[in-house]
């Protein structure tokens, strides 16, 4: 069983670097991930790449 199966994370920034990295972490890991950012290409990007990869993630823009 996956550590974060059955959980909802928000992930602010993930659009690129540590935070696409932790957001690509927590889905790989069994979490629904929502990716929040300023940058709304970059960021709907990772959610489709990592939503590819077989994880559950999306994007909303959002300047925090």
């Amino acid at each position: 069983m996956k550590r974060l199966a059955e959980r909802v994370t928000i992930v602010t920034g993930g659009a690129s670097g540590i935070g696409r990295a932790i957001a690509a972490r927590f889905c790989a890991e069994g979490a629904r991930v929502v990716i929040a950012d300023v940058d709304a290409g970059s960021g709907a990007a990772a959610a489709a790449q990592i939503a590819s990869g077989g994880g559950a993630c999306i994007f909303a823009a959002c300047d925090v």
